[in-house]
Parts: structure tokens; C-alpha cells; sequence
């Protein structure tokens, strides 16, 4: 059991190209269709170069749409980044599943942005591949 909890982030990795991701210049709207479309509850805003500006999650979402006194409709059109939560949680390439769960259980969360040194976005970490890597191996 102690090896796995030293096992590396990299190999849990869910890849870019399966996650919702959208620039700075989108809407709510996309990032909700993004959000449906892959079937996550978390979509990640970057800049054009793929730094990590933030991350919006399905809570987000439902808070604002109970905070916010806007029609829903008006609420779709904003941009992205006025949503977003600027400075979340993140994890780096070369951290362990250990790491990644004591993120993930302090913060009461189930996804983390994975970047490099340079704040770029490699993918995401999800509590469901950490779990079943757990209960399979």
C-alpha cells in the first residue's frame, strides 16, 4: 500500500484533449456546453500560450445562478472569466497520488488542474481514476 500512495500523478492523467477547456474570450454559455459535451463538472479557462488563468466547476455554477440577481439568460451571455475562480487548487507533474489526495480531501474537491513549472495546463486529475487504481491494483 505504500507504494501506491508514492505512485506518480503522470500515469492518472486525464489528457487535455478529454477535458473541457476554453480560452479567455468565451462565454459561460461554452463553458457550460464544454462542461456537458465531456461529461466533467469542472471546465478550465487558459491563455492562448496554455496557462492556467482558473477553473469553473458545476458548484460554481449553482452558486452564482442563487447569488446572482440576473436573468439566467443575461448570466450565459458573460465572459468566462468573470466566473472563474482565479487561484485554484493545482497539482504539478512531478507530485503522487498521496499529494494529490490530501489536495483533494483538505479542499473537499474532486478534480485538480495538473500543470508544469510554468503554470501550463497538462490535464486534470480526477478522484475517479484514483480510486479505482486503488481498489484494482
Amino acid at each position: 500500500m505504500s507504494n501506491k500512495k508514492k505512485f506518480p500523478i503522470k500515469n492518472l492523467i486525464i489528457p487535455k484533449s478529454k477535458i473541457p477547456i476554453l480560452g479567455e474570450k468565451s462565454i459561460l454559455k461554452e463553458a457550460l456546453e464544454s462542461m456537458l459535451k465531456l461529461k466533467y463538472g469542472v471546465c478550465f479557462c487558459v491563455k492562448d500560450n496554455g496557462k492556467l488563468v482558473g477553473i469553473l466547476t458545476d458548484g460554481d455554477i449553482r452558486r452564482k445562478i442563487l447569488n446572482i440577481q440576473k436573468p439566467f439568460s443575461a448570466l450565459l451571455g458573460d465572459d468566462l472569466v468573470m466566473h472563474i475562480n482565479k487561484k485554484p487548487k493545482k497539482i504539478f507533474l512531478d507530485n503522487n497520488i498521496n499529494q494529490a489526495l490530501d489536495i483533494m480531501k483538505n479542499n473537499l474537491i474532486w478534480d485538480l488542474p495538473v500543470v508544469n513549472k510554468n503554470n501550463i495546463l497538462q490535464g486534470m486529475l480526477h478522484l475517479h481514476p484514483i480510486v479505482k487504481f486503488f481498489i484494482n491494483k
